[in-house]
C-alpha cells in the first residue's frame, strides 16, 4: 500500500478548493509544479526505455485529466465531496505506479493494482467506511494469486470503490486503513506502517522535545492516541484487525533498522500504567444547565440525537452525579451549530427556565492521557492535577471511564502546551520504563565508588528502618565499569558485589557489569524513570562532568570527595549554580568531617543570625593518629603503618601525609566564608620530602623509616617546650593556612587522641569562648555514616 507523494494530497486539494472558488491565476501553476515534480521522480527512479515512458504517459493523462476538471470547477463553481475524492485520488494512484515500476526495475517482480478492484466502500465521500466482507473478497481474488506467484501487489492506499463503483476516500492517514484492510483479508503476520517519524511517541515532539518512542503499545492504547489527535496512526486502522492477533509496527523509513513501535493485543507489564499523552485543540466546551433537568429521563439522549442529526462528534462528556449540568466537547468549528441545534431542541425548556441555555466555550483542548495499566493503580489522576497545579494550569472538565484506560482533562487552548509538558515531565516519560506515579517515599541511590567506604554505606543502606522510606542501592560504579537495576539490587546480590570486590575483581567483569566510563554509566542510569535517585561521590577523582550530568538530569548528590567542591573556583560554582537551576540539592558534610556535623554547623550559625570569622583545628583522622603515636614514642614508619593497616589512609599515605586532602577541606571551608580565591601549594605543608615524592609506593614505604630520627628529634623539641605536635587548618574569608604546629599541653587540639577530628568556631556570638567540636574523622565506618546521614537529609524527614 503506498501513499501519496509528500504534500501532493493538500496541493490536489488546494487545486479543487481554488478553482471551485474560480480562481485561474493559481491554479494552472500547481498543476504544473506537480506535474513536473512525478515526472522528475520517474525519471529519477527508472531508467530510460518502456517502464519509463509507459509511466511518463500515465502521468501527463492523469494531469491533463486534472487540468481539465480543473476547468470544469471554474465554471461551476461548485466542489462536492465526490469531486473532491475523484481529484485527491491521483496522488496515491501516480505514486503507486512510480513505486511498482521502481521495483521492476530494481529486479523484484511487482504489478500495480488498482484500489477500486480490492477496497470496497460505502459512499461516505470525504470518510468512507469499509464493507468489510466485500473488501475480504476482494483482495482474497485479486492479491492473493499475485502473492502465489511471487509477485508483490503495489495497492494505492487512500481510496476504495462505492457500491456505484465511483472513488472514495477513508479519511486523511486513510492508507494505514488500507493496509490492515488488505492484512485482515489475505491473513498477514504482520502489517509495517512506513512512516516520516520513528514510531509512535510519548507526546508531540514539536511541544515536549524530549518525547520518545515506545517500544510497545496495546491496540486500545493506540486507538486512544489515534482518536485524540496523533496523526501517526489513523484512527479506524486498528479496527480491521481486532481479534484477528495481527500486529502492527509504526516504522520511520528513514531508519529501517529501527524497531520502531509495535501495537498489538500484547499486553505489557503495569508497573508503569502511562503510556503517553496527546492534545486534541481547536475544541470548544458546550454545557447545558439548568435545575429542570434533576431526575428528568431523557435529556442526555435529546442531547445527543440533536447533535448526530447535525452529525457533529463529540469527544468528551461530563456529568455531575446532580444532572444539573452536561458538558462535552466538539471541534470548534462545529461549535455554532451544536449551540443552534441544542437551543431548538430544548426551546419550550428554557423558555420556562428549566434549562438555563446552553452556553459554549471556545478555545479549548483536550488532553488525553493514556495507559491500559492505568487500570486498578492508584494515583494517577492525582499526578495529573498535581502537575497541572504545579503550573497553575485551571481544568475546565475532566472525563475518566470505569476502564480507565484514558483520563481526560480540559484545559484552556493556550496552555495545552505547557500542560503536555507537565505531565510528561510528573511521569518521567522521558525515561526507560517511565509512566509509573512518582512516589516520593521511594528513594534510588548510585554509589560512585565502591571502595571501602562504599561497601560499608552499601551495607548501612540496607539496615535503614524508616516507615515512609523505601531506599534501594540501584546501582554501583567503580573506574571498569557499573552494575545497574532500576528496581534495585537486592540484598543478596550487593552482598555478591561487596565480595567480589574485596577479591579484587572489577564491576564490568561481574554479572550484570557492563564497560563504561564514568559519565556513560550516569549518562544511562539517568535514562532511567528512577522516582529520586540521588548520586553519592565516595571516589578522589575529578568526577565534576559526572556530576553536572547526574544535576541536569535530576538527580541530588551527596558528596564525599572533595575534588569537584575544592578544585578551580569555576568548576565548583558551575556545580551550584546547576543545582540551583535545576531544584537539586549537593549535600557534602563527608568531605570536611567524616561523620562530624561541621558544614550543618555552620549551616545552623548563619541561619541564627551569627557571623562566622574562622575555623581552626584537626582535620585530617590520618594525621592526627599518625602524630599522637609519634607522641607517645612509636617511630614514623611504624605508626604510618599502623594507620594504613586500620583502614584511615588513602591506598597510598603520601596523600594525606602530603597534607593536600587537608588543604582541600580547607578550602570547602574557606569558600563557606567566602573566600574568593584558589588553593596554593603556598598555603598547605607538605609531611612527605622532596625524595620521596617520585618513588613507588613500595619504594617510598621501603624507605619511610629512613624518616623515623628526624620526627623523633622533632617530638622531643616540642615536648621540650611543653607541646604536641599537631598538623593544624586555619581558614577565614581571606586566608588558608595549613601545617605541622606545635600547640601548647593546654589548648584542647592538645588533647586529641587516636583519629578524632576537633573543629573550632570563632564568631560573633562565640568570640571569647570559641564552638568547639569533636569526634572521629577517619575510618570507612565513620565516613560512612556521615554520608548516609546527608543521603537520609535528602530523602527528608
Amino acid at each position: 500500500m503506498v501513499s501519496a507523494m509528500e504534500g501532493t494530497t493538500d496541493a490536489l486539494l488546494a487545486v479543487g478548493q481554488q478553482a471551485g472558488n474560480g480562481e485561474s491565476r493559481t491554479v494552472a501553476p500547481l498543476i504544473a509544479r506537480l506535474r513536473s515534480r512525478h515526472s522528475e521522480v520517474a525519471r529519477a527512479l527508472l531508467p530510460a526505455g518502456r517502464a519509463r515512458a509507459e509511466v511518463l504517459s500515465h502521468i501527463a493523462e492523469a494531469f491533463d485529466e486534472l487540468e481539465a476538471l480543473a476547468q470544469g470547477l471554474r465554471l461551476l463553481r461548485e466542489l462536492t465531496p465526490r469531486t473532491t475524492d475523484y481529484l485527491v485520488s491521483r496522488g496515491e494512484r501516480l505514486s503507486a505506479r512510480l513505486f511498482a515500476a521502481a521495483l521492476e526495475a530494481a529486479g523484484t517482480k511487482a504489478r500495480y493494482v488498482d484500489a477500486l478492484d480490492v477496497v470496497h466502500t460505502d459512499d461516505g465521500f470525504g470518510r468512507a467506511a469499509p464493507d468489510y466482507p466485500r473488501c475480504d473478497r476482494g483482495a482474497q481474488r485479486v492479491l492473493l494469486p499475485l502473492l502465489a506467484r511471487g509477485t508483490v501487489p503495489v495497492v494505492p492506499g487512500f481510496i476504495g470503490a462505492t457500491p456505484a463503483g465511483e472513488i472514495a476516500t477513508l479519511g486523511r492517514g486513510g492508507t494505514d486503513l488500507t493496509a490492515t484492510l488488505v492484512a485482515r483479508a489475505i491473513g498477514a503476520a504482520r502489517v509495517s506502517l512506513w512512516k516520516d517519524v520513528p514510531g509512535l511517541l510519548t507526546a508531540d515532539p514539536r511541544i515536549v522535545p524530549d518525547a520518545r518512542v515506545i517500544p510497545q503499545l496495546h491496540a486500545r492504547e493506540a486507538a486512544e492516541l489515534a482518536y485524540y489527535g496523533a496523526k501517526v496512526l489513523h484512527p479506524r486502522a486498528l479496527i480491521p484487525l481486532a481479534g484477528r492477533r495481527i500486529p502492527i509496527f509504526v516504522r520511520p523509513f528513514g531508519d529501517p533498522s529501527s524497531p520502531g513501535t509495535e501495537v498489538s493485543e500484547r499486553v505489557a507489564r503495569a508497573r508503569f500504567p502511562v503510556k503517553a499523552l496527546t492534545a486534541a485543540v481547536g475544541q470548544a466546551l458546550v454545557t447545558v444547565t439548568g435545575n429542570g433537568m434533576l431526575g428528568v429521563p431523557g435529556i442526555a439522549a435529546r442531547t445527543f440525537a440533536a447533535l448526530h442529526a447535525r452529525r457533529i462528534s463529540v469527544s468528551l462528556i461530563s456529568q455531575a452525579s446532580s444532572e444539573h449540568s452536561i458538558c462535552f466537547s466538539v471541534p470548534e468549528a462545529a461549535a455554532d451549530d451544536a449551540r443552534e441545534s441544542l437551543e431548538r431542541e430544548f426551546k419550550a425548556e428554557i423558555s420556562r427556565a428549566e434549562i438555563d441555555g446552553i452556553e459554549v466555550r471556545t478555545g479549548m483542548a483536550t488532553i488525553a492521557v493514556v495507559g491500559l495499566g492505568m487500570h486498578g493503580t492508584p494515583g494517577i489522576a492525582a499526578g495529573v492535577f498535581s502537575a497541572l497545579a504545579g503550573a497553575r494550569i485551571n481544568v475546565v472538565a475532566i472525563a475518566q471511564g470505569s476502564s480507565e484506560l484514558n483520563i481526560s482533562v480540559v484545559v484552556e487552548a493556550a496552555q495545552a502546551a505547557e500542560a503536555l509538558r507537565r505531565i510528561h515531565a510528573a511521569f518521567q516519560l522521558s525515561r526507560i520504563a517511565g509512566g509509573a506515579v512518582i512516589q516520593p517515599e521511594r528513594m534510588e541511590v548510585i554509589l560512585l565508588g565502591f571502595g571501602q567506604i562504599g561497601r560499608t554505606l552499601a551495607t548501612l543502606i540496607g539496615e535503614v528502618r524508616r516507615p515512609a522510606l523505601s531506599l534501594r542501592v540501584a546501582g554501583v560504579i567503580d573506574r571498569s565499569g557499573f552494575v545497574f537495576d532500576p528496581d534495585g539490587l537486592s540484598a543478596r546480590r550487593l552482598a555478591a558485589l561487596v565480595r567480589e570486590k574485596r577479591r579484587g575483581r572489577r564491576l564490568a567483569a561481574l554479572p550484570g557489569g557492563r564497560a563504561a566510563t564514568t559519565d556513560e554509566a550516569v549518562a544511562h542510569m539517568a535514562g532511567y524513570a528512577l522516582t529520586r535517585p540521588v548520586l553519592v561521590d565516595l571516589t578522589a577523582d575529578d568526577t565534576s562532568s559526572a556530576l553536572e550530568l547526574a544535576l541536569t538530569h535530576g538527580m541530588d548528590l551527596v558528596l564525599a570527595n572533595k575534588r569537584p567542591l575544592a578544585g578551580r573556583r569555576s568548576t565548583s560554582e558551575s556545580l551550584w549554580q546547576t543545582a540551583r537551576a535545576r531544584g537539586r540539592r549537593v549535600l557534602h558534610e563527608a568531605t570536611v568531617g567524616a561523620g562530624l556535623p561541621i558544614i550543618d554547623t555552620y549551616h545552623k550559625l548563619i541561619q541564627s543570625g551569627d557571623r562566622v570569622d574562622r575555623i581552626e583545628g584537626l582535620l585530617s583522622g590520618t594525621l592526627g593518629y599518625v602524630l599522637n603515636e609519634v607522641s607517645s614514642g612509636t617511630s614514623f614508619s611504624r605508626a604510618v603503618r599502623a594507620a594504613m593497616s586500620r583502614g584511615y589512609t588513602e591506598p597510598d599515605p603520601r596523600e594525606d601525609l602530603s597534607g593536600m586532602d587537608v588543604g582541600r577541606k580547607a578550602l570547602i571551608l574557606a569558600r563557606l566564608l567566602g573566600y574568593t580565591g584558589e588553593l596554593s601549594r603556598a598555603s598547605v605543608e607538605s609531611l612527605v620530602p622532596k625524595w620521596a615524592r617520585a618513588l613507588s609506593l613500595e619504594e617510598f614505604l621501603g624507605r619511610l623509616p629512613e624518616l623515623d630520627d628526624a620526627w623523633r628529634r622533632r617530638v622531643q623539641r616540642a615536648a621540650a617546650g611543653g607541646a604536641v605536635l599537631r598538623y593544624v587548618a586555619t581558614v577565614t574569608p581571606t586566608r588558608i593556612a595549613v601545617g605541622l604546629r606545635e600547640i601548647p599541653a593546654s589548648s584542647p587540639l592538645a588533647a586529641i587522641k587516636g583519629s578524632d577530628n576537633q573543629l573550632v568556631f570563632t564568631t560573633a556570638r562565640y568570640k571569647s569562648n570559641p564552638l568547639v567540636i569533636t569526634g572521629p574523622g577517619a575510618g570507612a565506618e565513620v565516613t560512612a555514616a556521615g554520608v548516609l546521614n546527608d543521603i537520609l537529609r535528602v530523602a527528608g524527614p
